[in-house]
């Protein structure tokens, strides 16, 4: 099966198309956060449909952007994009991502020091298939073939910028899209820590909070957030997704906790299944489950939390969880003995600042870092 669509933009003509490339695709590796089906082949598989090109003049000094309104077809015989057909919908998505260039072609006259072309409005950038690949979402779950609705609602406006002398360049794009079962079994979502999670990234995360958090990002490195929230405030991200009491799913992130004071575990992120909340709480030394209050339940194990570490929370249905810590299991405990769904909580996947108690806030406000979070439905490991 050929891989890969390729796009040509003619900045004469107006015009992006879209063809067939062939090739493969390179293997995934354990950080590879999308969706886990990544495909392509132009008018076999997907069709990538688009608008004509319109040039204007950049904010930047001798560059043109070159804007183009892209859509989608479905053309398997299964929808994508969610593996669902609840409501609301999930948030797996549509994303097609760049999986190389884009690539000057031609020129007017020389540039100095050499002629360019930048994508200038993706959505975010995650790890597909190499690390940091730029790419544009659709929140849709997009029809079989077919089926009169399997084609993008909304199309989305890609944007391009060049030196001016640029005449014409190409891209190649690959797309990561969630299957139904049995078409997949395991779905994956993330959100790297270089933008704001209800800002700077799409699917977007639902944020709740009290006061004003505040948020530096490429703190204290590149690619890490740090959330602050104030005495009396908190601040936490929600993803919606399906899964029940006999799910099997985990969350992984990668953090740190920057508040010595934090005696109670007011940095937390977790699960709820609409059965139980299953919450991991980080303290200034521990981490450990929560119970409906955010308080540690008994059972957490002392760690050197203004450190960097990696926490993986396991659900096994509705046997039993895990919380593992640098790739080694701390902790196990029964489902049964876990707090039931708090409407605080919504249906899905959650991290961040979220304080203690039953409407958690924090008592004197903290801080933390974060590097990632992954949660993938179906498996308990990636």
């Amino acid at each position: 099966m050929k891989l890969g669509l390729r796009g040509v933009v003619d900045v004469k003509a107006g015009t992006l198309t879209f063809g067939p490339l062939g090739g493969t695709v390179t293997s995934r590796g354990p950080r590879d956060v999308g969706p886990a089906a990544i495909y392509g082949d132009q008018g076999v598989t997907v069709r990538l449909y688009n608008s004509s090109v319109i040039v204007a003049p950049s904010s930047t000094a001798g560059k043109e952007t070159y804007t183009a309104n892209v859509g989608i077809q479905n053309l398997l015989a299964f929808p994508i994009g969610d593996e669902q057909a609840g409501v609301p919908l999930d948030t797996m998505g549509v994303y097609v991502f760049v999986n190389s260039g884009p690539t000057v072609t031609g020129t007017s006259s020389p540039c100095s020091p050499g002629c360019a072309v930048t994508v200038g409005n993706a959505h975010g950038h995650l790890t597909f298939n190499q690390p940091s690949q730029r790419y544009w979402h659709w929140n849709e779950r997009i029809g079989a073939f077919g089926s009169g609705s399997d084609t993008t609602r909304v199309r989305r406006a890609w944007v391009f910028e060049a030196d001016t002398q640029v005449t014409n360049f190409h891209f190649d794009v690959l797309v990561s899209a969630a299957w139904p079962p049995p078409a997949e079994t395991r779905w994956t979502m993330a959100y790297e820590g270089d933008s704001v999670p209800d800002v700077g990234v799409e699917p977007r995360w639902t944020r709740n909070s009290t006061g004003a958090p505040t948020f530096a990002l490429n703190s204290p490195s590149a690619g890490i957030v740090t959330i602050s929230v104030g005495a009396g405030a908190r601040v936490a991200f929600y993803q919606s997704d399906s899964l029940n009491t006999t799910t099997n799913a985990y969350i992984e992130a990668r953090l740190r906790a920057n508040t010595l004071t934090m005696l109670a575990p007011e940095v937390s992120f977790g699960i709820d299944d609409q059965v139980k909340f299953i919450g991991v709480g980080v303290s200034n030394a521990q981490a450990g489950f929560l119970n409906a209050n955010f308080a540690f339940l008994a059972g957490s194990v002392p760690v050197a939390t203004s450190s960097f570490h990696t926490y993986r929370l396991r659900k096994f249905g509705a046997d039993s969880v895990q919380l593992w810590i640098d790739g080694v299991r701390q902790a196990s405990r029964a489902y049964s003995t876990l707090s039931a769904h708090l409407p605080v909580t919504p249906h899905g996947f959650y991290f961040g600042p979220a304080g203690t108690g039953a409407n958690p806030v924090t008592t004197l406000g903290n801080s933390s870092s974060w590097d990632y979070i992954i949660y993938e439905i179906g498996v308990t490991q990636p």
